[in-house]
C-alpha cells in the first residue's frame, strides 16, 4: 500500500470513544484503486498494435472490447477488495460502506472550510528537515500523521464511474446489482486458479458529465451474451444467465421499443404464425416450434416486444431452452420441476407471446387498410339463429294469436242479436213459448229416417232322439 500511491482504503468504524485511545473497531474496509485518465493517443497507438498494458484494468479491458478510445480518458475507481469484520458478516455493513463510498466520491460529505489540517503541518515539518542521510539518526518519530482521517477531512477525487472486477457467482452477482452496477463484460474462458469467469460491472457518478455511453455498453454486452449463451455459456445455471443478463434494477438502461412489422418479418414468416397457433391450440407438440424459440428468445431479452413481462420461472424457461439450448429434461431437473408442469409454463409463455404477435400484425394491416385513425363503431352482434327455448316460445304466442282470432270469428257467427229490453218484453208477453227450429229438409225425408223393419226372427228346428230331421 504504501508504494502505490493510487490505492485507498475506507474503513467503516463502529462507536469511536474519544476519551480512549485505542484504535476503534474495524467493521469493513474497502481497498480502491484510481485509474483511468489516460491520453487518447496512448490508447490508439496501443490498441493498433494488439497489446493490453498492465495496470489499470477495467479502462484497458473496456477499450478492448468495444474499441473505444475515449472511454480510458475518463476518470474511474475499481473496488479490488471489500472485506467485512468475520463476526459482523451478512448483516449490511458491507452495503453501508459501498454506499457510503458513493456519497463520499459525489461530494455528498462537505469538507471543512479551513483545508488546513494537521496532517499538512506535519508533512510540511518533515519536508524542512535535514535529509541528509549521513546524519540522520534513526529513533522513533514523535509526531507522526493520523493514521484515518474522517471524510470529511479529505476532498475527494472527481470520478466519472465507479467499477469492480470479481468472479462472477450467483452471490456476488446479487450483492453488486443491488448496489446499482451494470455487468458490461464477461471472460469466455475461466479462470486457471479459481475456475470462475471474470466480470467487469460499472456503474455512474452523478456528475455534469453525460454518462449514456453505460447504456450503449450494456445494450451491446447483452446482445453478444446472448448469442455466447449457446456456446462458452451453455454451462451457466440457468438462474446465472439470466440474473446477468435480465437487470430489473437496470431496466432504465435498455429501454424497450414496441415490436414493429419490419423486426416480426426477420424472424418470423406467416407459416411460422400458423405453427405457433396450432401450438396454443394444443393442436401440436413443442417439437414443432422448436426452430423459433431462439428467435423469440432473442427478441424478448433485447426487449424488443414492448412492455411484455413474464414471470422469473417463465424467463428462466425460455432463456434455457431457447438460448442455452438445453433440454426439457435437464432444465426440469435443474429448476426442479415436473417435466409436464414446465411444458405447461412453456406453453402459457408462448400464448402470450402469440398475442403480441398477431396484435402486431393487425395493427399493420389496420394501417395499410387505412382503418387505423377512423372513429371506432360499436359492434351490434347479428343474430344468426333462435335457441330452443325461444323457438317453443314464439311457435307458443302464434298458436294462442291464432286461436283468439278464431274464437273471435266463432263469437260473431253464434252471437245472440237483441238488447235486454226487447229481451225482458218478449218474456212478458207470454206467448206461444213453442220454438220451431227451421229446417230445409223436407218432412218426408224426415219421417223416414225413423223407419225401419223389425228384424225376422229364425225358425227353431228340433231334432228326435235317434231320429232323422
Amino acid at each position: 500500500m504504501s508504494d502505490a500511491p493510487a490505492h485507498h482504503l475506507f474503513c467503516l468504524l463502529g462507536p469511536v470513544d474519544v476519551k480512549k485511545a485505542t484504535l476503534p473497531e474495524v467493521l469493513c474496509v474497502i481497498q480502491v484503486c484510481l485509474e483511468g485518465q489516460v491520453s487518447r493517443d496512448s490508447v490508439k497507438s496501443t490498441l493498433s498494435q494488439g497489446r493490453k498494458p498492465s495496470g489499470d484494468l477495467i479502462p484497458w479491458t473496456i477499450a478492448q472490447q468495444f474499441q473505444d478510445s475515449e472511454f480510458p480518458s475518463l476518470c474511474g475507481a475499481r473496488i479490488v477488495r471489500i472485506a467485512t469484520h468475520p463476526d459482523y458478516q451478512s448483516m449490511g455493513y458491507g452495503s453501508k460502506a459501498l454506499e457510503l463510498l458513493k456519497d463520499y466520491y459525489e461530494f455528498k460529505f462537505q469538507p471543512l472550510e479551513d483545508s488546513k489540517t494537521a496532517y499538512d503541518d506535519i508533512d510540511r515539518d518533515l519536508d524542512h528537515e535535514d535529509a541528509d542521510l549521513l546524519s540522520e539518526k534513526i529513533e522513533p518519530r514523535s509526531s507522526l500523521p493520523p493514521l484515518l482521517l474522517k471524510l470529511h477531512e479529505r476532498s475527494p477525487e472527481r470520478l466519472d464511474y465507479l467499477g469492480v472486477s470479481y468472479g462472477v457467482t450467483q452471490p456476488l452477482l446479487k450483492f453488486w446489482k443491488r448496489a446499482g452496477f451494470v455487468p458490461v463484460y464477461v471472460r469466455q474462458t475461466p479462470n486457471e486458479v479459481t475456475g470462475e469467469h471474470s466480470t467487469l460491472m460499472l456503474k455512474t457518478m452523478d456528475s455534469d458529465v453525460d454518462s449514456s455511453w453505460l447504456q450503449h455498453y450494456s445494450s451491446d454486452f447483452r446482445r453478444r451474451f446472448l448469442s455466447l449463451l449457446s456456446y462458452q455459456f451453455r454451462d451457466f445455471p440457468t438462474s446465472l444467465s439470466l440474473a446477468v443478463c435480465y437487470n430489473k434494477k437496470g431496466s432504465d438502461l435498455c429501454e424497450s421499443t414496441n415490436l414493429t412489422t419490419q423486426v416480426l418479418e426477420h424472424y418470423i414468416t406467416k407459416y411460422d404464425l400458423k405453427r405457433l397457433d396450432l401450438y396454443c391450440k394444443n393442436l401440436a407438440d413443442y417439437h414443432l416450434i422448436m426452430d423459433l424459440l431462439p428467435s423469440i428468445s432473442r427478441m424478448f431479452f433485447l426487449n424488443q416486444l414492448g412492455d411484455t413481462k413474464l414471470s422469473a420461472v417463465q424467463a428462466a424457461i425460455l432463456l434455457g431452452i431457447g438460448m442455452q439450448h438445453k433440454t426439457v429434461d435437464v432444465l426440469s431437473k435443474e429448476l426442479e420441476l415436473v417435466p409436464t408442469q414446465l411444458l405447461g409454463l412453456f406453453n402459457k409463455i408462448i400464448r402470450k407471446l402469440y398475442q403480441v404477435f398477431m396484435s402486431t400484425t393487425e395493427h399493420a394491416i389496420e394501417e395499410s387498410l387505412g382503418l387505423k385513425d377512423q372513429p371506432d363503431v360499436p359492434f351490434v352482434p347479428k343474430q344468426i339463429g333462435q335457441g330452443l327455448m325461444e323457438e317453443l316460445e314464439s311457435a307458443d304466442r302464434s298458436i294462442k294469436k291464432k286461436q283468439k282470432l278464431e274464437l273471435e270469428r266463432l263469437k260473431e257467427d253464434f252471437e245472440i242479436k237483441g238488447s235486454d229490453e226487447a229481451w225482458d218484453e218478449a218474456l212478458k208477453s207470454g206467448g206461444n213459448t213453442i220454438l220451431s227450429i227451421r229446417s230445409e229438409r223436407p218432412i218426408s225425408d224426415k219421417s223416414n229416417k225413423f223407419d225401419f223393419e223389425p228384424p225376422k226372427k229364425k225358425k227353431k228346428s228340433f231334432h228326435k232322439k235317434g231320429g232323422k230331421k
